[in-house]
């Protein structure tokens, strides 16, 4: 009776996370054919920022693409390029260990540099531009390239990536610029909150 429980516990879990994982799916492939017209889905061979203690993570779902730009335009050095966007989508089963995976994060974030939970910081050394936005189970992390920073392109990606990726609830986290600053823009925790610390 007793392991009868346990499978039926074990099936229930495993249909929650599965309904999960395809709930994302499907945001994910709605946020990729909003973009279909302007840019191309790349898959192999990325490279993109360091993502820290992030990448050590074990979440229930993880991939990462490339969005590139069909035609090329101007980057802050002149040149003629593609312009690209690094997304990486990290699903854990729970929130409890969303929050543990946010606690090994934080002292060890993009480009390796600590961040303070709740806090600004005027600057993150050698880290590009990117966005972070922490919704239920789910972070969603997009990098760009320093030379292809632009602040209205920017703020595009935010509206984008909270429209497919965030809620209510979301915590969204910035670095504005090369090199930062880093901005916790929306749903900042309180800085004595010790969940992810």
């Amino acid at each position: 009776m007793h392991r009868i429980r346990l499978f039926l516990v074990f099936l229930a879990a495993t249909a929650t996370a599965t309904a999960q994982t395809s709930d994302l799916q499907q945001r994910i492939k709605g946020f990729q054919s909003e973009l279909a017209a302007t840019y191309a889905v790349k898959t192999l061979n990325l490279q993109g920022e360091s993502l820290g203690a992030l990448e050590k993570e074990e979440p229930a779902f993880q991939t990462h693409f490339k969005l590139e730009a069909k035609e090329k335009s101007e980057d802050n050095l002149g040149r003629s390029t593609k312009l690209n966007a690094h997304i990486q989508v990290f699903e854990f089963e729970t929130s409890d260990d969303l929050n543990w995976a946010m606690k090994r994060w934080m002292p060890d974030f993009i480009d390796h540099n600590a961040v303070k939970p709740g806090r600004d910081s005027k600057s993150l050394p050698h880290a590009d531009p990117a966005i972070v936005v922490v919704e239920g189970t789910v972070i969603t992390v997009l990098t760009l390239p320093c030379s292809q920073f632009d602040l209205d392109r920017f703020r595009t990606w935010r509206k984008q990536l909270l429209t497919y990726f965030g809620g209510a609830s979301s915590v969204v986290i910035e670095v504005q610029g090369c090199e930062g600053p880093l901005l916790w823009t929306k749903n900042a925790p309180d800085p004595k909150d010790r969940t992810w610390k």
